[in-house]
């Protein structure tokens, strides 16, 4: 059983990362890539090491609360030097609030997403960055995708931990999961 379910884009596994392979023609699309787990989350923590590939405009998001696939919370760290909370809506992303960060291309940078209630706050590289204060949607599925994909942006490893997190079976013979991720869930 695959944990991701493809919802635009392509992806494939590079050097033992989730990789976008070629990006959705769908310019109405908020996310030129997306991906999300069968995993949900209320309150605990996602980490993600994320990298970007070349140069251009390139953000890879990380997704939480995703109600379904076009509901929910990214976190974006964009290459032209900023990390965002941001409400996903009918599809549609729209800034909560952001906070300037300096990021390069080819370098792997680790983004947590620390989730209790109504409180997001968001790290990069242990350092945090921007809290915000939303009760839209308490619990759903966690993700991971792309936008502006000029050169593109990985996964090198995700963690989901907290309680209450409901996690897929996974069946580890050639499958995306096996090198991908490391879950963890604490009950």
């Amino acid at each position: 059983e695959n944990d991701w379910e493809i919802i635009a884009g392509e992806f494939g596994v590079e050097d033992g990362a989730l990789k976008q392979t070629f990006a959705s023609a769908d310019d109405n699309n908020a996310f030129r890539c997306l991906a999300v787990t069968k995993w949900e989350i209320e309150d605990g923590t996602i980490e993600a090491q994320v990298m970007h590939s070349g140069a251009g405009l390139n953000d890879a998001l990380v997704f939480y609360r995703m109600t379904d696939t076009d509901n929910g919370y990214a976190s974006r760290l964009q290459l032209d030097g900023y990390i965002t909370i941001g409400r996903i809506s009918d599809g549609t992303h729209a800034h909560i609030k952001y906070a300037a960060t300096p990021v390069e291309a080819d370098v792997l940078y680790t983004i947590r997403i620390e989730l209790s209630g109504d409180t997001i706050t968001v790290y990069v590289d242990d350092e945090e960055k921007v809290t915000v204060d939303d009760d839209i949607s308490p619990k759903g599925r966690v993700g991971f995708g792309m936008s502006r994909c000029a050169g593109g942006a990985s996964l090198q490893r995700i963690s989901v931990t907290g309680d209450g997190i409901t996690a897929a079976a996974v069946s580890p013979n050639d499958k995306l999961a096996t090198t991908w991720s490391e879950v963890k869930t604490s009950r």
